[in-house]
Formats: structure tokens, C-alpha cells, sequence
């Protein structure tokens, strides 16, 4: 008898709980919120992560909720670093979702040491870019694309820090061009030999004979000298195809990433073949460009969004890699917990499902999800969550369910503490400077499998 009536109390507290629509965003008085789950914590207490349990201590009146206020909304990302990792991006893809999207690559090639000669006197015989794959890439791969080179007019800025974002001029006629079949995880075959994945390109007798005349000058003298002489190349994708195509990974370190010259002595009786082979270091300037097109043929609501930046949004949000987009969450009512007496988060978890209706075997969801708040300084910065392990603080897809989860338990009792501001939280791709993916997800005003989040609390007398 007690339980029915308990049954029927708590269907008609959960009836008068109903979320109310106000001003983009969901918002339930947790005072009742207290009341109605005070009622059902022998139930809710077999389930709680004993690690978040463990962040507090003792349990008391352990209460859940999930219909915790979220205001959320999209928006262009910030500018990204592309020069601090081992690889960069190559490739142009047409999202039918997220539109256009062409990854370029700028390098320099350093010489080896100062005082550097290729010999006597170097006759060219060809010129040779080789580019290994990383194995990794998004899209479709089956689309041929046209790969061009140029070479560098502006110096890649000598800069700890370099964007996707920064264009730089290059000479208006290629030294090199050819068609490509992206084939990051295939092995090349050269004559009868298989070797790791990676392509090679011939390019321009004009640019091997321009490196050749710098022998025994005092461009070869030293490091600047010749990075004055030749700046380097770009080598990025021409824009002729309008459907499919892929960005896959560089690795710029790999001994299949080179600029090869192959030569002879003139003084040669019999041509004797030599070479020499220009690799990458960790003392190369280098970075990927990115070009979005301004989410041309992107969905409706990007471009809704985009051109009203920080209205609410609740239902679809976009995330995009690569300086695309990222998602802004807020808990705008939260600090009503510290409302009420002696209340100890035990755990929070951020649920965030995937809207899979946007997910195809070509343009699968991201991997993994990094969540920052935003600061006083408009800086991202970790959640103090963060500092205990990516284990424990989550953002991988969880791909059985289809969502991912967030563990953010001490940052809500710092910011309930008032110890910490109620500022935004960011939402991101994680390693979003080298892969190409992207994700739409559920926002919090769903009717079905929406964004939540999950808080258990206690309040102690």
C-alpha cells in the first residue's frame, strides 16, 4: 500500500515538473526538484560511479535530477595551431551537411647543415615531392582529386604558433600537378617493391634547377640564406569536383615525406646517378591551411545560425573540426543548488547524444569530444575534472549508445560554491588541428533522447 502510494505522489510531483519554455532554454525550480527526488533516493542510490561518489565522501539524502536548465548554441570556431603535431591535413571534401571544405599544406625545406654542397658541378636530371600518409583521413577517398604545387612568394612566418588561417601568396603558375586517388592505408608499389603509404609527384625542372644554380653560392651557406632564396611550397587541391572527395592526414616526419633531387656530375664520363633528399624536421616551419568556403550548401540551420550568431539554439548543433564550428553550453539556473542548505555534488555527467541521421560510413561521428570553459579572458581552459584522467572524465563516442559523456562533478560544485564563475562551456572536436571530422548532435530541447545533464547530490543538515 505504501508503495502505490508513493507511486502515484511521485507521478503527479513528476506531472507538475514539466519543463517551461523560456527564452531558448529549459528551465525546472530545483527546489521541487529536491522534494520529488528526496522520495525515490533508496532507488537511486544502487547506480551512482563510485569514482564521482569518491570526489565527495559520505552519502546523505542522495538525490538525482536530469532536467537541469541547458541554453546552448553554435558558432564559428576560433583560429587553430596546425604547426605543433607531427602531421598536417591535404584535401578537399563536399559535406552534404557541413558544405566545402579544402585542407592545403605549406613547408618549408631546410638545408641539412651550413656551408652545404651538392658537389662539383650538379647537372639536373628531375625533382621529386614525396608525401607519406598517417593511415588516417575522412571522406571519400574514392574521389580523384587533382593535387597542385606552387611555390612560396611570403616567408611562413618564424612564429611558435602558426593557424589555419593564414594565406600566404604564391606563384601564379604550378610547379607540379596530378591527378590522385587518396590512398592512406594502401602500400605503394614501385616497380616490384611494396613500401609504406605515400605518393610521389615529379614537379617542375624550373624549381630543381633553381635550387641546383644555388650551389656554391652563398645561398648554401647557411640556413637563412637559403630560406630567403627558396620560402617554400604549397600544396593544396584544385576546386573541380562537386561531390564527395576527402582530407587525409601528412605525416611530415615520416622518410616518405621529401623533396628529392636527382643529378649528375657534368665532369660524369658515364652519368652516375646521385641524389639528395630534403626532409622535414622539427625546425621546419610548416603549417595547414584551411579554407570552410563560408559553409557553402551546408545545412539550413548553419547557415540560420551563422547569420545570427548567439541565438539560442536547442534542437541540432554542429561541430566541425579544423576551425569549423563549435557548440556553447550554459547551466544558466545551476547556481539555485547553493540555494539550498549544505548541497554536495556527487556526480555530474553532461549526456550528449548523436542525431544519427547525419551520420553516414563516409562522414562517421567524431571520435572524441574535448569540453573547455571559457574565461574572463575569453581563453579556454580545462575543467578541473580534466586534471583526473581522460578515463574519468569522458568525451569518447560511445558508440553502442550513440552519445558521448562528460563527468564535470568538481567544476559544478567549485562554480554552486561560488568558487568558480558560471561561464560557458565549449565544446569542441577533440584534436581538431588534425583530423577532419564532425558531428551533429541533439540539443537539450529534444523531445526524445535530448542533452541533459545528470546530477546526483546529497544535502547534508
Amino acid at each position: 500500500m505504501f508503495l502505490t502510494l508513493l507511486k502515484k505522489k511521485s507521478s503527479t510531483l513528476k506531472n507538475s515538473l514539466i519543463p517551461r519554455f523560456r527564452g531558448g532554454f529549459f528551465r525546472i525550480p530545483l527546489s521541487l526538484i529536491s522534494v520529488f527526488f528526496l522520495m525515490l533516493s533508496w532507488q537511486s542510490c544502487t547506480e551512482p560511479d563510485a569514482i564521482g561518489l569518491d570526489l565527495i565522501g559520505d552519502q546523505a539524502g542522495l538525490m538525482i535530477t536530469d532536467t537541469v536548465s541547458i541554453a546552448t548554441y553554435f558558432e564559428k570556431d576560433d583560429t587553430i595551431p596546425t604547426n605543433l603535431g607531427y602531421q598536417n591535413l591535404l584535401g578537399m571534401m563536399h559535406d552534404p551537411v557541413f558544405g566545402k571544405t579544402r585542407a592545403s599544406i605549406l613547408t618549408q625545406f631546410r638545408l641539412p647543415s651550413n656551408d652545404f654542397s651538392l658537389g662539383e658541378e650538379p647537372v639536373l636530371d628531375s625533382v621529386v615531392l614525396s608525401l607519406g600518409y598517417n593511415g588516417i583521413y575522412y571522406g571519400n577517398v574514392e574521389t580523384i582529386q587533382t593535387i597542385r604545387v606552387f611555390e612560396l612568394l611570403d616567408d611562413i612566418p618564424d612564429a611558435d604558433t602558426l593557424y589555419n588561417n593564414q594565406p600566404l601568396a604564391v606563384e601564379p603558375r604550378n610547379i607540379g600537378q596530378r591527378l590522385l586517388r587518396p590512398a592512406p592505408t594502401d602500400s605503394t608499389l614501385i616497380d616490384t617493391t611494396y613500401f609504406a603509404p605515400h605518393f610521389r609527384m615529379r614537379l617542375s625542372d624550373r624549381i630543381g634547377q633553381k635550387i641546383l644554380n644555388a650551389n656554391g653560392t652563398e645561398y648554401f651557406e647557411n640556413i637563412s640564406n637559403f630560406l630567403e632564396y627558396f620560402k617554400g611550397i604549397m600544396v593544396t587541391v584544385e576546386d573541380n569536383f562537386s561531390e564527395g572527395g576527402s582530407i587525409f592526414n601528412i605525416n611530415m616526419f615520416s622518410s616518405y615525406t621529401y623533396l628529392a633531387i636527382y643529378y649528375h656530375e657534368a665532369s660524369d664520363t658515364i652519368p652516375l646517378s646521385r641524389n639528395f633528399r630534403f626532409y622535414i624536421s622539427d625546425f621546419t616551419r610548416r603549417m595547414t591551411f584551411v579554407e570552410h568556403f563560408e559553409f557553402q550548401a551546408s545545412h539550413p540551420v548553419i547557415t540560420e545560425q551563422l547569420n545570427n550568431p548567439g541565438q539560442g539554439n536547442d534542437s541540432l548543433l554542429f561541430l566541425k573540426a579544423l576551425g569549423g564550428l563549435r557548440t556553447k553550453i550554459s547551466f544558466p539556473f545551476i547556481e539555485e543548488l547553493s540555494a539550498l542548505p549544505s548541497v554536495y555534488i556527487n556526480q555530474a555527467k553532461l549526456i550528449i547524444p548523436v542525431d544519427t541521421n547525419f551520420v553516414t560510413d563516409e562522414f562517421y561521428a567524431a571520435r572524441n569530444l574535448i569540453l573547455l570553459q571559457m574565461s574572463e579572458e575569453e581563453e579556454m581552459v580545462a575543467l578541473s575534472d580534466y586534471s583526473i584522467g581522460t578515463a574519468y572524465f569522458g568525451g569518447a563516442l560511445n558508440e553502442a549508445k550513440n552519445q558521448y559523456e562528460f563527468n564535470i562533478t568538481q567544476h559544478l560544485q567549485e562554480v554552486i560554491d561560488g568558487k568558480l564563475e558560471n561561464a560557458d562551456l565549449v565544446l569542441l572536436i577533440s584534436g581538431s588541428a588534425e583530423n577532419a571530422q564532425r558531428v551533429v548532435l541533439r540539443g537539450p530541447g529534444r523531445q526524445e533522447n535530448p542533452m541533459k545533464l545528470e546530477i546526483r547530490y546529497s544535502q547534508f543538515n
